[in-house]
């Protein structure tokens, strides 16, 4: 890390010796900027950003568009990792969601045009690929609080903004179209934008609409293992070939294929009848599809099954070979997003000194995929090997012993239909008061308040339970009409991994698992009476999606007020400014849910590697529901001292809070697949408390021209209450009507217990932290060699609980810290622009604990991409273009607690596209 650091230095400290040389030449050659300004394109957006930083009372970063409806990237979020601190986690190779200074999207407060935005995650989460980049104008990072600021984000909080007609002025339109090239799926497919907007009555009334469209058919090759088991013993129990060891879970060989469809609509009105009112109505209306398939070779390696194996140091196993079935996989991640906002706002100046601010705003988002995924299984019986990854490379399984293509070989399992249905809808009233003075020590005072009412409901939509697994085991054959060849796009083409294997539709073999014939072979296969599995079926109304108890639903209700005042004055002759400010908030949770009681356990004919649950009542879940509520005094301040002209330093302190994630409130306890070494469940606890953290921070600036920046910046949080999930052991009482012998999960005659994952507030942790910024332009330099430009950062953050892969029993780490670095090249002169963008972040803890079985950590390797675009003006409305994204087409890598258990090696591809721009 010291390295690293130094190198980045060196970087800044190389292009600061240059920025003094520009100014010198400047002021000897002239005493005014050149004649030819660039009003758009990359320079004008650094301009922009840099402006927005410098003048700003707290510490803060920002990206503008280069033009109107073109942001940087083609996704926010990968424009926003341009910043100082800034790091992503991406869904298909985009953008999704936004870290940092190393805290995750929930700690993250996203708003909108300084709005509450609804997600269509479990949790607070804002999901940045609903949003076209092209609807955006600008995005700032509040990296220090203030007051009048919403609360919620210990990371920093992020404002995004859409471009607004009265501020445009005039007529404007732009439309573009691209095409564009998946390396992966080698399909090519269509993306356009369209805005206008104009002014009336002597610029007093403005208009504004714009519409996107984006059509992706994206391929993800990848190989997936749910996690090692930790600590475990494999081979028979009377002559186990080792213990205490970590065993390979599973491992999944194959590829998703996903058609994603986003359309985007906004719109704006603006009215001002004269200077001191303004009334402005805005909606949005977002819709994303993503339907996928998923198909892939599964090998599931069973603990006990083991007939060899081999162990490195660490006791990990390296190499195994057992007795299983080779499990023919189809599975969806599908979502159906439909998101709508409206808001309305006035504001009023009565005179140069007061303005008022009202702001009322609605917004609802919905994922409707509820019931519309699925997972199904068809196994064929076979012997086969797995060899650990090395290197940079991916695990590989091999040597079955089965005709991986017989489609007669082919035996019945497990089949469900799934997915959750997500919908959150967001109220929120703001009033903001600001008084301006005519000069003193006082400059301004600020008060206000906000109304936030949000309500989330999770809605589980699955089979029912017991229809599930009722062919689990392996004991009915699949009929051979179902099965039709298939070549897999997975990683391991060279032939370490089978990719010729066998697909089948899943509608048609739930059809043909519901059908009266498979219904009595099930029954004459288990010796179950005639017509035992029909009237099963009939009872869960066969495999048909309903909702289920894990679902839950939250309602929150948050009131604040705050105020807050600008000092100003002079020490010596420096300037400086003090923001002070202070908020009270008040939060009112109710969380509801539903919940099953599990009663026994038992033996799954044929198949040793599993258990049924029997839930009492029928399996009728009982309703329940808990209130909380808490209050908090938040107070901030800001101070800023020119220590001249250029050179700027800040210091900052605040307190703030993250509420916990709304997934966590829930009352409920959801039971994972019960097998006799592992009984994994998961839940809720209502009874959270908010993380709070001190905050401190630092910074110097330097801006020797309108497009040089450079910057240091420190920082340290102490965080109180940190909420982790964690697994302890709690029992549950079973009747063991099957008779099960004690061991493994079962640790008493009647008793089974459970490895339960649940959120806990826990001990204090702190973090810190330094950035470093760089941005430059080389205009000083001789033509063409003028039109180069350089942005680079890197942040370097540590913390009190970083995870030590020694210890088993460390229930405190922070998950998603890691470096990160940026560096982009651009060259924009006489029309022609290109740019060139690298982004690396380093290693991180993705989960504490493995989100499958095993619950041991899982860390995410270092990731790097390069993304590019050349443009160039071929008249000055009309613009061409190319760009690639991730075109060194870089993995990303997950693994267990050692690096060499790779557990994730997802390939998304590279991207290509060219296309058109035309501005009016």
């Amino acid at each position: 890390m010291r390295s690293q650091a130094l190198a980045c230095c060196s970087a800044l400290a190389i292009v600061g010796g240059a920025a003094p040389a520009f100014a010198q030449d400047t002021l000897a050659g002239a005493s005014s900027e050149p004649e030819a300004i660039v009003v758009t394109g990359i320079r004008s957006s650094l301009r922009s950003a840099a402006g927005i930083k410098k003048n700003s009372l707290a510490i803060v970063d920002a990206i503008s568009s280069e033009d109107l409806g073109k942001f940087p990237d083609t996704n926010v979020a990968e424009s926003l990792q341009r910043i100082p601190g800034v790091a992503i986690d991406r869904s298909n190779g985009e953008g999704r969601f936004v870290t940092v200074r190393g805290f995750g999207p929930a700690f993250n407060t996203v708003l909108v045009n300084g709005r509450t935005f609804a997600s269509d995650n479990q949790g607070r989460e804002f999901s940045f690929d609903l949003l076209a980049a092209e609807l955006i104008s600008g995005a700032e990072v509040y990296k220090s609080s203030q007051a009048r600021l919403q609360d919620g984000g210990i990371g920093a909080t992020l404002n995004v903004k859409t471009p607004r007609p009265l501020d445009l002025g005039g007529f404007k339109a732009v439309v573009s179209a691209k095409g564009q090239y998946e390396r992966n799926s080698k399909s090519a497919t269509p993306q356009a934008f369209g805005l206008i907007s104009d002014t009336f009555a002597d610029d007093t009334f403005g208009v504004l609409a714009s519409i996107s469209y984006q059509k992706r058919d994206a391929q993800t090759r990848f190989i997936q293992n749910r996690g090692y088991i930790p600590r475990t013993t494999v081979g028979p129990a009377a002559n186990p070939l080792f213990t205490n060891v970590f065993a390979p879970r599973n491992q999944d060989v194959g590829q998703d294929d996903q058609q994603r469809e986003r359309i985007g609509v906004t719109g704006t009105a603006q009215y001002r009848p004269n200077d001191q009112l303004t009334f402005t109505v805005d909606g949005l209306y977002n819709q994303f599809n993503v339907n996928s398939r998923v198909q892939a070779l599964g090998s599931w390696f069973e603990p006990s099954s083991y007939t060899a194996a081999a162990i490195d140091s660490n006791r990990t196993i390296t190499s195994l070979t057992t007795n299983g079935n080779a499990d023919l996989i189809q599975t969806s991640n599908n979502r159906f997003v439909k998101t709508y906002a409206f808001g309305g706002n006035v504001e009023w100046k009565p005179n140069s000194n007061l303005t008022v601010k009202a702001d009322v705003s609605w917004s609802r988002a919905k994922d409707s995929a509820g019931g519309r995924n699925y997972f199904t299984v068809i196994g064929i019986p076979s012997v086969y090997s797995f060899q650990q990854a090395t290197g940079n490379g991916f695990p590989s399984t091999t040597g079955y012993s089965a005709n991986l293509t017989n489609a007669s070989a082919g035996r019945s399992h497990i089949a469900l239909r799934q997915g959750n249905s997500e919908a959150e809808r967001v109220l929120e009233y703001k009033l903001d008061t600001e008084w301006k003075s005519d000069g003193g020590v006082i400059d301004a005072v600020r008060f206000g308040f906000i109304n936030t009412n949000r309500s989330k409901n999770s809605q589980s939509i699955t089979t029912d339970p017991n229809a599930t697994c009722l062919y689990c085991g392996y004991n009915e054959a699949a009929s051979a009409a179902l099965l039709s060849p298939l070549t897999l796009n997975a990683p391991g083409g060279s032939g370490s991994v089978p990719t010729r294997i066998l697909t089948y539709d899943p509608n048609a073999y739930f059809a043909f698992l519901e059908s009266a014939g498979q219904a009595a072979a099930r029954d004459a296969a288990r010796n179950l009476a005639p017509g035992t599995t029909a009237a099963l079926l009939r009872s869960t109304n066969g495999y048909a999606a309903s909702p289920q108890p894990s679902s839950f639903a939250v309602s929150e209700k948050v009131f604040a007020g705050y105020i807050e005042t600008d000092l100003k004055g002079n020490l010596g002759s420096l300037p400086w400014t003090v923001n002070l400010g202070a908020r009270y908030v008040h939060t009112e949770i109710i969380a509801s849910g539903r919940q099953l009681a599990l009663t026994d356990l038992l033996p799954v004919l044929g198949d040793r590697t599993i258990y049924q649950a029997v839930f009492a009542n029928g399996g009728v879940p009982v309703a329940t529901a808990q209130r909380s509520s808490y209050d908090y005094f938040l107070p901030n301040i800001n101070v800023r001292v020119n220590l001249t002209d250029k050179i700027i330093a800040r210091v900052s302190a605040s307190r703030t809070l993250t509420r916990p994630q709304i997934r966590d409130l829930a009352p409920r306890t959801n039971f994972d697949v019960i097998r006799p070494a592992s009984f994994d469940a998961s839940g809720g606890n209502p009874s959270l408390k908010p993380y709070k953290a001190n905050n401190f921070d630092i910074s110097l600036e330097w801006y020797p021209t309108s497009t040089t920046t450079l910057s240091v910046a420190g920082y340290y949080k102490s965080i109180e209450d940190f909420i982790i999930q964690t697994r302890s052991p709690e029992p549950f009482t079973i009747v063991n009507a099957g008779n099960l012998p004690v061991g493994g999960v079962i640790t008493g005659p009647t008793t089974a217990t459970a490895s339960v994952r649940r959120p806990r507030n826990s001990e204090n942790v702190s973090v810190r932290g330094v950035e470093l910024n760089v941005t430059h332009t080389f205009d000083y330099l001789p033509a063409p060699l003028d039109g180069l430009g350089i942005s680079a950062n890197a942040t370097f953050v540590d913390s009190s609980a970083a995870f030590d892969v020694t210890r088993f029993d460390q229930s405190v780490a922070l998950e998603g810290l890691g470096n990160s670095y940026n560096v982009t090249g651009f060259y924009e002169k006489n029309g022609f622009a290109a740019r060139i963008a690298y982004n690396r972040r380093g290693r991180f803890l993705e989960y504490l604990v493995t989100p499958g079985q095993g619950g041991d950590p899982v860390f995410r390797r270092p990731f790097d991409q390069i993304d590019v675009r050349v443009s160039y003006d071929i008249k000055k409305f009309a613009q061409v273009f190319a760009e690639g994204t991730n075109v060194t087409n870089s993995r990303n890598i997950t693994t267990g607690r050692f690096d060499n258990q790779v557990l994730d090696y997802i390939d998304t591809g590279a991207r290509w596209a060219a296309g058109v721009r035309l501005n009016f």
